[in-house]
């Protein structure tokens, strides 16, 4: 696939409504892949490069620039622009995580069944059903996202809540926000959504929170490195 390409698919994927971010990351999550391949759907980065995938990222990072910097960069407990490649496979063997590469994606990384405190989160959360890495071409960290899926909804909008409260403690109000985080918003049916984002010139969060028919509620947190 061609930069050009690449770069038009980003942006078609990325031009939607706060309400459909979450529902767009479950088609990528272990559920959603199985139903894109019989749609005859394929992600961009499944033949793209590490190279050309960097500058695919550059699309949504420009969005930043010109922001104030971030007074941190919180990310799951790893460090954005720091962490490498060999630092990621040394924490999943001291924990026992199993990560693999994604669509075979030397640059990019699942990690399976992660424990809430190797996230440095507290030990009531929920496991994470994956945490997705990507990496840029020169191997430091770009993205982290940490995916949970069929939760109840009280203890997902409780887990929101704190992430939420930790967030906005270190960064200050998120940048926007969209939805409600309360258990009777989410009782009025499918599809109902929660949405954060915090944006800075050097780092920006996004705190999801989608019910998915009767499965119970995603959560997604997402951690992005705009400039390298």
């Amino acid at each position: 696939m061609s930069s050009t390409r690449l770069r038009r698919a980003l942006v078609r994927c990325g031009a939607i409504t706060v309400g459909l971010v979450a529902v767009i990351g479950v088609l990528h999550m272990p559920i959603g892949r199985p139903l894109l391949a019989k749609l005859g759907v394929g992600c961009p980065i499944t033949k793209a490069t590490p190279e050309q995938i960097d500058r695919a990222r550059a699309i949504p990072a420009a969005g930043y620039a010109g922001m104030p910097s971030a007074p941190t960069r919180p990310a799951a407990g790893f460090e954005l622009e720091k962490t490498t490649l060999s630092d990621l496979e040394a924490w999943a063997e001291r924990r026992g995580i199993h990560c693999e590469r994604l669509h075979g994606n030397e640059t990019i990384r699942a990690c399976k069944d992660v424990d809430a405190v190797d996230l440095g989160e507290p030990t009531s959360f929920a496991p994470a059903e994956e945490v997705d890495f990507e990496f840029r071409a020169r191997g430091t960290l770009a993205v982290v996202t940490v995916l949970r899926r069929k939760l109840e909804v009280a203890h997902a909008t409780t887990m929101v809540a704190e992430l939420s409260r930790r967030l906005s403690g270190e960064l200050g109000a998120p940048a926007k926000s969209a939805g409600v985080n309360t258990p009777e918003h989410f009782a009025k049916g499918p599809l109902q959504s929660y949405q954060e984002e915090y944006a800075f010139g050097d780092y920006a969060a996004t705190l999801s929170e989608t019910r998915i028919g009767n499965t119970g509620l995603l959560v997604r947190a997402q951690y992005f490195s705009p400039v390298p």
